[in-house]
């Protein structure tokens, strides 16, 4: 408990992140509401709930972007900086750790997903003057809140793993980014030219290189019940990589000889 109120802390230190974000997602928000309240000026109630619903795949794209920024930061930046040393002075085990350092960040984007509704729904009762339905806004922050959750153990168990590599924060920022828009067009590329997989099979959508992309697609169609059993597979598929990379990360960081460190 002690490390995870340590993280906290460093997240906390860091005023320029804890005030910058929420401006730029603020300000996306606004040209967005601004945008609609310009091109109709009489919006339905099922239209604004279309327009609620999009306002939270802003937040939920927005929030995904900074997780995989932080994630890809919380250890490597200690490392390459040093820091680290000072918390390995200290008898904590290293999985504990890492493990501290995985569940900050789990708990921060859920946090900054409830910001961002809030912030969504004053902006959308200002501008258009209506109140989504409180079954809408708990179904769909409910939904992106998972797929938050999702995505932020597994890059930052990715991350980690890396991180227990390299020192450089740039590259595992650069390569963590990679992954995230390029990883499932690299694996339908070699799909293509060396293994052609069929692209509804179980292999083709459960490879490390595509279960990511292919949870983020599910978000659109988790209102179709067929699809749903089919969710639950490529959410715990996730969460199995998320763990061997976890995994890989405190056997490689547990024999890390730290002192090597810039």
């Amino acid at each position: 408990m002690k490390l995870l109120i340590n993280e906290w802390r460093k997240y906390l230190k860091k005023n320029r992140n804890i005030i910058i974000i929420p401006i730029i997602l603020l300000l996306i928000l606004i040209i967005y509401f601004s945008t609609i309240t310009h091109t109709s000026h009489s919006i339905s109630k099922d239209d604004s709930d279309r327009v609620f619903l999009f306002s939270i795949t802003i937040c939920y794209k927005f929030i995904n972007f900074i997780s995989i920024i932080y994630a890809s930061n919380i250890l490597s930046s200690e490392i390459s900086k040093g820091t680290v040393k000072f918390i390995l002075t200290r008898p904590y085990q290293r999985y504990k750790i890492l493990l501290a350092k995985l569940a900050a960040i789990t708990i921060l984007m859920p946090v900054f997903l409830i910001i961002s509704v809030i912030i969504s729904l004053l902006l959308h009762i200002l501008t258009i003057h209506q109140m989504p339905e409180i079954s809408i806004i708990l179904k769909y922050t409910g939904i992106h809140g998972i797929f938050i959750l999702a995505i932020t153990i597994f890059f930052t168990a990715f991350a980690l793993m890396l991180s227990s590599v390299f020192n450089s924060s740039a590259l595992i920022t650069g390569s963590c980014i990679v992954y995230y828009f390029f990883a499932s067009g690299l694996w339908r590329i070699i799909n293509f030219y060396y293994l052609d997989l069929p692209e509804d099979g179980w292999i083709y959508k459960l490879s490390p290189l595509n279960v990511n992309s292919y949870l983020i697609e599910l978000i659109s169609k988790t209102v179709d019940q067929s699809v749903q059993s089919e969710f639950f597979i490529i959410l715990a598929a996730n969460i199995v990589y998320a763990l061997i990379f976890l995994l890989i990360a405190t056997l490689i960081f547990r024999r890390r000889d730290i002192s090597l460190s810039n």
